[in-house]
């Protein structure tokens, strides 16, 4: 079963970035940049080779385009 990952900013300070699950409101990690949290969440799907996927989210919560 393919799992989508999501990278945004994290919801009450806003200074960090956090890696979660679609439909989860649990987060996995957080991270000082969104380079790192994204390549954390990539590591996650390579891991899995199940054909899960990761979405990014920019500074206004809205994703980007990979």
């Amino acid at each position: 079963m393919s799992t989508v990952y999501h990278v945004s900013k994290r919801d009450n300070d806003g200074r960090e970035w956090k890696v979660f699950i679609e439909g989860s409101s649990k987060v996995i990690k957080l991270f000082k940049t969104q380079k790192e949290a994204f390549d954390y969440a990539k590591s996650l799907v390579k891991n899995k080779n199940d054909g899960s996927s990761v979405r990014l989210h920019g500074l206004d919560g809205k994703m980007k385009k990979l």
